[in-house]
């Protein structure tokens, strides 16, 4: 599978879920099962994301992977804060938790179908490269 199928399933089906879990009331098994799921199946996103890093500037992906995790960390910053004020009311809190990480994630899903690509990119390119262009 390429990265323009791995990411878009690893992104829109995992936040199906994560809506899912929103509804699921008081139920803790339906509630574990549904973010279970999400988290497996987020699993093809990441494969898709390293892997295209690899793609688009295969020279520099260390320094991407550096640059892209670095940003990706913010989320792990401000998500317990959010989710401290989201929570005051416990029940509608949560599930607006979760549709907002659903929404963040179905964000994700759509910008990288429209943006994304697998193409190396001018800047990652040796002088061979340049001359003999054989990736377009």
């Amino acid at each position: 599978m390429n990265t323009f199928v791995l990411c878009p399933i690893g992104l829109f089906l995992p936040a199906a879920f994560l809506l899912a879990v929103g509804f699921t009331g008081c139920s803790g098994v339906l509630a574990v099962t549904f973010l279970t799921f999400s988290s497996i199946l987020e699993g093809f996103s990441a494969a898709g994301v390293y892997i295209n890093q690899i793609d688009i500037a295969p020279r520099y992906a260390g320094t991407l992977l550096g640059i892209t995790n670095t940003f990706g960390m913010i989320s792990g910053v401000l998500a317990p804060i959010v989710v401290g004020y989201l929570t005051r009311d416990v029940i509608t809190g949560w599930r607006h938790v979760f549709w907002l990480s659903a929404g963040v994630s179905a964000f994700g899903a759509i910008f990288y179908v429209i943006f994304g690509t697998g193409k190396i990119q001018s800047w990652a390119r040796t002088d061979e490269e340049s001359d003999t262009d054989i990736h377009n």
